[in-house]
């Protein structure tokens, strides 16, 4: 007798092959049958006129930094993502900054023991997490930007010889325990701070393991052209693999239509043995935080409270205002704020209404905001991309989907990426705009991601597999979240299954905790 049958679904396997009729036995959370006719089980579900797929991989999110304090991971759940790879753009838990207070180690480790040990290194947080359970499974890279702050702190310079052997040895230590890989973030301090050639090294450790190197190039806008190049040059000199990660063209209109040449640039690596693949998400505004937008990344190196201290001399801010206006110009009613704890209720309102509201230019506006929140939690939507940019990367045939986000945290106001990417993708993509077939983009939707990452047992319809499993609704299933009420479900997505079990019913999840953290073997 099966656990869990689900019946007269329409089957999309995962390998891109077309959709078959079927059952699907489950018994102690693995597939155990694949047939027709199938008879016997605790539980059955009726997948008639429905679809069912391998659950599906989010292949760049930032839910690692919600494994302690929301492990249920509803947001991801609720729109079929049943496993994510986290730990991206250069940061992760750990390593700890050298420098880092310890009211910083306590925020991050809550109550699992002495942040002093947990966050010591990589390994030793994968060691204190690896049984907790949590919502979705997730495999982890660990953040250049971390190791560069364990052992540099946030200085700008190139690393000595010896600090380059820690940064390598911490590295090494983390791979050993079980990370992904290493991500880098090449706009993010103190990430934004190396040059190549240790960037390189770096890649060159992930390489001797066969993991995987992730990064958010150095510019996506204007010099998206040249740090693409610089990315294909790292995984050329280090021999290692690599994924290009939420590749797009920002900043504006002039920048649209640089992804055709990317993409080529990407094929052509590959062409000559390269491997290098891409992920990007279904909408047209970034996110991030306004003091990577807005401030020089080079003032980042004296920590928040440098910047702080910088934005409260009238001198400096004069000089940042003539910066920004010079980088951005005048017209910022590209910017949405999401995040401003000083200032909550700027949240949801572009730059044009918020220097209304506040009395002043839009440059004060955003330089009291980044002050009076420390340069923390402080974060905006960039509506700064093109649609058809974004379909072009979406119908590239090494590309995966992803979020780029974690969950919300109790927050009201977010991209809605957070909430809606998959179901967008299949919906508005696939559905209404045809950039590919369904089938297709089920398969950059999971067993691409599970053999980039060498998640051995997940992205599959076969027997054997683990039973993480989506059945939604093709005709109907379409993201509902927006930029200015961001809180709708996904709709036509019926069941999400982790591990044999249900923990989504008509898009909302029941709290159940089946995931856990995927412990590389190297």
């Amino acid at each position: 007798m099966f656990d869990l049958l689900i019946k007269n679904g329409t089957i999309i396997n995962g390998t891109g092959s077309p959709s078959f009729f079927g059952d699907v036995g489950i018994t102690e959370g693995k597939i155990v049958r694949i047939g027709k006719g199938l008879t016997g089980a605790k539980k059955t579900i009726d997948a008639t006129g429905l679809t069912v797929t391998p659950g599906f991989i989010d292949s760049h999110s930032h839910s690692d930094n919600a494994i302690l304090s929301h492990p249920e991971m509803i947001e991801k759940l609720e729109q079929g993502i049943t496993t994510s790879i986290s730990g991206q753009c250069g940061g992760s838990p750990a390593p700890i900054s050298r420098d880092a207070t310890q009211e910083e180690k306590d925020k991050i480790v809550g109550g699992i023991g002495k942040a002093g040990d947990v966050l010591r290194t990589f390994g030793t947080f994968l060691d204190a997490i690896k049984d907790r359970p949590m919502g979705e499974s997730q495999a982890i890279l660990v953040g250049h930007g971390n190791l560069r702050k364990a052992v540099m702190g946030m200085e700008n310079r190139a690393p000595s010889a010896d600090e380059l052997e820690q940064m390598k040895a911490l590295l090494r230590e983390a791979l050993e325990h079980g990370a992904l890989g290493v991500s880098f973030g090449l706009i993010y301090p103190p990430s934004c701070y190396a040059a190549t050639d240790e960037l390189i090294e770096i890649a060159k450790v992930a390489q001797e393991y066969y993991a995987i190197v992730a990064a958010h190039i150095r510019g996506e806008g204007g010099t998206l052209t040249a740090a693409t190049a610089e990315f294909i040059q790292v995984i050329r000199e280090s021999g290692a693999r690599g994924v290009l990660s939420h590749h797009k063209a920002a900043g504006g209109k002039e920048n649209w239509g640089k992804v055709h040449n990317t993409l080529r640039m990407l094929e052509a690596a590959n062409a000559e043995g390269l491997e290098i693949w891409c992920d990007t998400y279904p909408y047209t505004a970034t996110h991030t935080s306004m003091g990577a937008t807005f401030i020089p990344t080079e003032l980042h190196a004296g920590g928040d409270a440098g910047i702080v201290q910088l934005l409260a001399d009238p001198e400096e801010r004069k000089k940042l205002k003539a910066w920004g206006r010079e980088r951005w110009g005048d017209d910022l009613s590209w910017t949405q704020v999401v995040a401003c704890d000083a200032y909550p209720q700027y949240k949801g309102l572009f730059m044009p209404e918020i220097a209304k509201l506040h009395g002043t230019d839009a440059y004060d506006a955003i330089y009291d905001m980044i002050a009076a929140c420390g340069n923390k939690n402080c974060n905006a939507c960039y509506h700064t991309i093109c649609e058809d940019d974004v379909a072009t990367v979406l119908a590239w045939p090494r590309t995966m989907a992803c979020t780029d986000a974690s969950v919300a945290k109790g927050s009201t106001v977010f991209h809605p990426r957070l909430k809606g990417s998959f179901p967008r993708v299949l919906g508005h993509f696939v559905r209404e705009k045809s950039v590919t077939s369904l089938p297709e983009m089920i398969r950059k939707m999971t067993s691409m991601p599970a053999s980039v990452y060498g998640l051995k047992t997940k992205g599959l319809i076969w027997e054997g597999m683990d039973a993480d499993l989506c059945i939604f609704d093709a005709d109907k299933i379409i993201d509902r979240s927006e930029f200015t009420n961001c809180n709708q479900r996904a709709e036509g997505l019926n069941y999400v299954i982790v591990a044999g079990e249900v923990v989504v019913e008509d898009a909302v999840c029941n709290g159940k905790k089946l995931g856990r953290v995927l412990l590389m073997e190297h």
